[in-house]
């Protein structure tokens, strides 16, 4: 017998969450809704219970989730896995489902912290695709000023954000993209996409949309109301910094040939100190000719 499956609103009143925690808890990789071809999410019985098992525990002891995902005490504690019913639910690497990321996982090509293919991997990717004339659109992504919030957070909560990040650009580019298109981790907070002249544009649209919408529940409630946050200098001088925001530098093949992955990387660290002066996340691509 085919498994009951029901839509995210049905979820949201089922749960007592909203649809925008449903969301975000997807973009943690904590929940997996079933796709529909219309780009419709459902979820499976057992994906419901799970989300009220995490509400749950979330309510008895007065956790946020970000408290819950990013607590080494927290997931060593018995007594609290205990009340989930799944064992997975602290989960948060990305389950890759193309061959492009078999390829990159069977070759150890696979940064660890994010689960996403490394930074080897993607230069040979972009070689190779050069080398196969595709029209090719190479997105460098980075998060103005995730020192700062290092810093003000730790490198605990630094990590989560990174995963989220991570989390979200997969799930971008699995939605935006085509089947071959890669979202990649070259380390730190540096990500990037390669996808070809017809994505980019929708890819990085969804993927700022996302960011700024989930972005603040990385930051304390006093962090939030301000919209910045405090840090010192060396020098113990104090510094305020906004919530952060993504720069993404297009470089691609319409304009101008590309021959080499470090041409194309030293043309984003270019656009990238240009995408950086604006107060806002935005994405920049290169248009200029040989």
């Amino acid at each position: 017998m085919k498994e009951k499956i029901i839509g995210i609103g049905a979820t949201a009143k089922l749960s007592g969450l909203s649809e925008r925690t449903l969301r975000y808890w997807e973009s943690l990789g904590l929940i997996k809704p079933i796709r529909l071809p219309s780009g419709h999410r459902k979820f499976s019985k057992n994906m419901v219970k799970k989300i009220i098992a995490i509400r749950d525990i979330l309510a008895k002891y007065n956790l946020r989730i970000n408290d819950l995902i990013t607590s080494s005490k927290f997931l060593q504690d018995d007594l609290l896995k205990d009340k989930v019913e799944s064992p997975d639910v602290f989960d948060l690497n990305i389950t890759l489902d193309s061959e492009v990321y078999e390829f990159a996982k069977k070759n150890g090509r696979i940064n660890p912290l994010s689960g996403l293919p490394d930074a080897l991997f993607v230069q040979q990717e972009i070689s190779r695709r050069m080398d196969d004339d595709a029209k090719l659109a190479v997105c460098y992504i980075d998060m103005k000023d995730f020192k700062y919030y290092n810093n003000r957070y730790g490198y605990e909560k630094g990590d989560a954000v990174l995963k989220f990040v991570a989390s979200a650009i997969y799930d971008v580019v699995k939605e935006n993209g085509e089947k071959n298109d890669i979202a990649g981790h070259c380390g730190g907070d540096n990500f990037v996409i390669i996808t070809n002249h017809d994505r980019y544009s929708k890819i990085c649209s969804e993927l700022i949309k996302s960011f700024d919408l989930l972005i603040e529940q990385h930051y304390d409630k006093e962090d939030r109301a301000k919209g910045y946050i405090v840090t010192n200098t060396r020098r113990g001088e104090e510094i305020r910094t906004p919530i952060m925001t993504l720069s993404i530098s297009i470089v691609w093949n319409a304009k101008r040939k590309l021959s080499h992955h470090a041409q194309v990387e030293d043309l984003a660290t270019e656009l990238k100190q240009y995408a950086q002066k604006f107060p806002k996340s935005e994405y920049v691509v290169d248009r200029r000719t040989n």
